[in-house]
C-alpha cells in the first residue's frame, strides 16, 4: 500500500507540473526565431484559439503577436503588432518598434493590424500600406498625397517594394480611366521631393504586378517580363492615365480598420 501510495503521489506531482509548464510557459508551444527574437505559437485544439507570444530573450513583449518583421540590418529591432487587451497596464495593442539594445518601445500606430516594410539601409517602414516613417525623425510622408484622380479625389495605390537605394518604390495605382475595365498603372514613386513616374500598364487582364515582374536598373524602376496575351503590358500616353500627379483634393476618408487601440506611451523594458 505504502509503494501505491509513492506512485500515486509522484503521477499527481508529474501531472500538475505538466499543467503549470502548459499554463506559464511555452515549452509545449511551436517555436519560431526571428533575429534576437522568439515566437512562440499554442497549437491548434478545439474550442481555442491559435495565438503566438512575441519574446526578446526570455522578456516578453506580448501574448498576442499579429505580425513582425525583424530589421534586415539589426537582429535586435523589430517592427510588430499586438492586439493583447488581456494584461492591463501591460498588455500592448497597437503597432510598434522595439529595439533590443536599448529596450527601448516605441509605438508608431494605433491599429494592431499594421504591418510595414523595411527599406534596404532600415532608414525607412513602410507603415499601412502607403505611409513611410523616416525613423531619425519619426517624419511620416503619405504617398496617396503624390497623386489623384483628374476630379482631385484619391486614387488607390498600392506598394510593391522598395529600390536598392531605399530612395524610391514601386507601387501601383489601381483605376478605371473609361468606368468599366481596370488597369494597373506601374510606377516609381521618389521619397524626396514626393514625386511620381509612370512606366507602364497591365491592360484587361485578371493578373497583377509582382515583384518578379520588375526590376530595378541602378534607380529606375523597369518592366522585367514581357507582354503576353494573358498578360498585356502597355505604355498609354498621358492623357489616358485618367491620373495627374497633383496632390488630391479631397480629405483622407476614415479608414475602416476592426478597431483602435487606446492611446500608448512608448517605454523602455
Amino acid at each position: 500500500m505504502k509503494y501505491v501510495l509513492i506512485v500515486a503521489a509522484v503521477i499527481v506531482g508529474v501531472v500538475l507540473t505538466m499543467i503549470v509548464l502548459t499554463i506559464f510557459t511555452h515549452i509545449f508551444d511551436n517555436h519560431e526565431r526571428a533575429g534576437q527574437f522568439d515566437i512562440y505559437t499554442n497549437p491548434k485544439v478545439p474550442d481555442s484559439s491559435v495565438h503566438s507570444a512575441l519574446y526578446y530573450k526570455r522578456h516578453r513583449l506580448t501574448e498576442w503577436l499579429n505580425s513582425y518583421s525583424v530589421d534586415p540590418n539589426n537582429a535586435d529591432r523589430i517592427l510588430f503588432s499586438s492586439d493583447d487587451v488581456f494584461h492591463g497596464s501591460e498588455g500592448l495593442c497597437g503597432t510598434f518598434l522595439y529595439d533590443g539594445q536599448s529596450r527601448k518601445l516605441t509605438p508608431l500606430l494605433r491599429w494592431p493590424y499594421g504591418g510595414g516594410i523595411w527599406s534596404p539601409d532600415s532608414r525607412f517602414i513602410l507603415l499601412n500600406r502607403a505611409t513611410v516613417r523616416e525613423l531619425l525623425t519619426g517624419e511620416e510622408v503619405d504617398l496617396m498625397d503624390s497623386v489623384s484622380r483628374q476630379d482631385g479625389s484619391r486614387v488607390e495605390l498600392s506598394i510593391l517594394q522598395w529600390s536598392p537605394d531605399s530612395q524610391r518604390l514601386a507601387g501601383v495605382i489601381r483605376i478605371s480611366p473609361d468606368g468599366r475595365d481596370l488597369d494597373l498603372d506601374l510606377v516609381e514613386i521618389r521619397l524626396a521631393p514626393l514625386s511620381v513616374k509612370y512606366i507602364a500598364t497591365i491592360s484587361h487582364s485578371s493578373l497583377v504586378w509582382t515583384p518578379k515582374e520588375i526590376r530595378w536598373n541602378g534607380s529606375e524602376l523597369q518592366v522585367a517580363a514581357p507582354s503576353t496575351t494573358e498578360r498585356e503590358t502597355i505604355v498609354k500616353p498621358p492623357q489616358d492615365l485618367g491620373w495627374t500627379t497633383n496632390p488630391p483634393s479631397a480629405p483622407v476618408k476614415p479608414a475602416l480598420y476592426e478597431h483602435f487601440c487606446s492611446a500608448v506611451e512608448g517605454k523602455s523594458n
